[in-house]
């Protein structure tokens, strides 16, 4: 089964990988995003999807030049995230912040691994029509969410679970967030899950801010998935490449304006609006790479569901974070 999964992947022509990215203009530098030349860096090829806060810390380390510092030249492109695990597996790419269709993959047989996390909680928020007071007051009512098999839709169900919101209570399939938004506004649909900074889109539209997922579903969203073969034989680059995670992590826990600064820039925020994310979303990221146990088992369960995984899935099949905990000491010492 893993020899099978494995050549299908490997079949996807490099060319087809390649094309289906869509860098907006030519594909952004560190060196670029810092305003000044690259000198002879070592290459690497960052895979990501739309700008998004759920790998705030890693766009932070780009521009604060702390990927260039160690010597890396981050050439960042924007691809889709069912394109993350064929890229990695044809090299097309050396990394990207898209763990979820490696770490499928490699439930599966193929052999990857995600070696860190940077959010460790959902920073999706769900929101209503302003009628509705409370997240009960949904039983019977309709929430959108995307199709079957999306994280939106997982997280919906989980919700009507925990709130016992009934089996009268319709999940409408919607997957863009602005649909989502407008058709709560208009009342074909009474809540949504949007992810931030949407929600502030969301309270200039008149709808109310009802819970932040993340506060009842500790799942990990965005990090640092890679092949076995290059965290066996690469060892070093890759803690490299964590360090500067860790660092811009640290950043992003502890530079609130400096932050502020890029997310207004990234976001198209004005800095009240980028004030505001940031402290709704700080306490979303690691410190240092490293989910705990209870946030990889909930992983592993939301990976279960959304993508019809069958039975135990070992986190050894999926995670291997030892490169994280050795960064992570290295830096720790330096402090």
């Amino acid at each position: 089964m893993a020899g099978r999964l494995l050549l299908r992947y490997l079949q996807i022509p490099l060319a087809i990988v390649l094309a289906v990215t869509w860098p907006e203009g030519p594909p952004v530098t560190a060196a670029e995003l810092q305003g000044r030349n690259s000198v002879g860096g070592t290459k690497i090829r960052l895979a990501t999807p739309t700008a998004s806060l759920s790998y705030l810390p890693i766009h932070v380390a780009v521009r604060k030049g702390f990927f260039a510092r160690r010597g890396f030249d981050m050439e960042v492109i924007q691809m889709a995230a069912g394109l993350a695990a064929p890229a990695l597996l044809n090299r097309a790419i050396d990394y990207t912040t898209i763990p979820s269709g490696p770490a499928t993959a490699g439930a599966r047989g193929a052999p990857l691994k995600v070696i860190c996390f940077t959010s460790v909680k959902l920073q999706h928020v769900l929101i209503s029509r302003p009628e509705i007071a409370a997240v009960t007051d949904l039983a019977g009512k309709r929430i959108g969410a995307g199709s079957f098999g999306t994280l939106p839709a997982y997280e919906v169900r989980v919700l009507i679970d925990r709130y016992r919101l009934g089996a009268n209570t319709v999940i409408v399939p919607l997957n863009s967030t602005n649909d989502r938004m407008i058709g709560t506004q208009r009342g074909t649909i009474d809540a949504t899950v949007v992810p931030a900074p949407f929600d502030l889109k969301a309270e200039e539209m008149g709808l109310r801010r009802l819970l932040h997922m993340g506060t009842i579903l500790p799942i990990p969203k965005r990090g640092w998935p890679g092949l076995e073969e290059k965290i066996k034989t690469a060892r070093h680059e890759i803690i490299e490449i964590l360090k500067a995670t860790i660092e811009g992590l640290d950043y992003t826990w502890n530079q609130r304006e400096g932050t502020i600064e890029i997310i207004a820039k990234w976001m198209n925020l004005n800095p009240a609006q980028a004030a505001r994310v940031y402290d709704a979303v700080r306490d979303t990221f690691s410190k240092n790479g490293i989910p705990t146990e209870e946030q990889t088992k909930a992983y592993i369960t939301m990976l279960g569901s959304t993508a019809g995984l069958k039975g135990d899935m070992p986190a050894a099949a999926i995670f291997d974070f030892s490169l994280a905990a050795e960064a992570a000491k290295e830096m720790a010492v330096k402090k």
